[in-house]
């Protein structure tokens, strides 16, 4: 279902330096994950957060601004990540893909933003992540849906990520949790050209989706189409982004 961590490590070891200004979409995202936790009545003080996938820090930052932690442990693929968190956070980091990294105890925040569409099986992931929750914690996904990119899968073959709207989440998660608060939110970008386009989905690390290898002859054809079936009214090339944001906590004793 995904790339192979290695593949995704060399896409946003490259993104790395552009990203935190390039993803425009991915930081309003943090923004509403930290309000729909708020909204959910968590805070304004949470004891132990553990954040993976955290990338440049945006949602790291965004839920900082809006909550006081006990504690706060970083995690991402990509060891250099350390260096984009606020001091005070790096030496609670620990690099390396979440699916085997070791957790102890449990955290009454599992949080992570733009992430779970890398992961091989989000199911089983979950799983995991259940052990760890506290009673009375929550885990706050931020994710992409059904027709995310939907303009660049029609002109080329998209990656295998994993896209799922609110309506196919409950089906993943395991016993003991559920779905809180859940929304799916859908803005489209413009471009002047393909070249701009693409250099935006290199910027924030998605080369895996834009990996079309076209010439520029095929360059030029590409354009028209896309042009000509998702252009805007401004005329510039059209990208949607479909975000996904939830809100998962462990069920009360009985409801599970």
């Amino acid at each position: 279902m995904s790339l192979p961590h290695a593949r995704v490590a060399r896409a946003f070891r490259r993104g790395l330096p552009s990203y935190h200004d390039a993803a425009r979409v991915q930081a309003m995202s943090a923004q509403r994950l930290a309000e729909m936790l708020a909204v959910d009545g968590a805070g304004p003080r949470i004891g132990r957060a553990l954040e993976f996938g955290c990338g440049t820090g945006l949602l790291t930052r965004a839920l900082h601004r809006r909550f006081d932690f006990g504690a706060f442990e970083s995690n991402d693929l990509l060891d250099e990540a350390r260096d984009h968190l606020p001091g005070d956070l790096r030496p609670a980091f620990r690099s390396g893909p979440i699916e085997g990294l070791p957790l102890h105890g449990a955290y009454d925040l599992i949080a992570s933003g733009a992430t779970i569409q890398w992961i091989a099986d989000p199911a089983a992931l979950l799983a995991r992540l259940s052990r760890h929750l506290a009673p009375g914690g929550r885990l706050l996904i931020g994710g992409f849906g059904r027709g995310h990119f939907a303009e660049l899968a029609a002109l080329a073959a998209p990656a295998p990520l994993f896209y799922a709207d609110p309506a196919d989440w409950p089906a993943l998660l395991p016993p003991g949790l559920v779905l809180r608060a859940a929304e799916r939110r859908r803005e489209v970008l413009g471009f002047d050209d393909l070249p701009q386009l693409l250099r935006h989905l290199r910027a924030t690390g998605v080369t895996g989706n834009a990996r079309a290898g076209w010439g520029r002859g095929a360059m030029r054809e590409a354009e028209r189409r896309w042009r000509a079936e998702h252009g805007l009214a401004d005329g510039r090339l059209g990208l949607s982004y479909v975000s996904v944001h939830l809100v998962i906590g462990v069920a009360p004793q009985g409801q599970a």
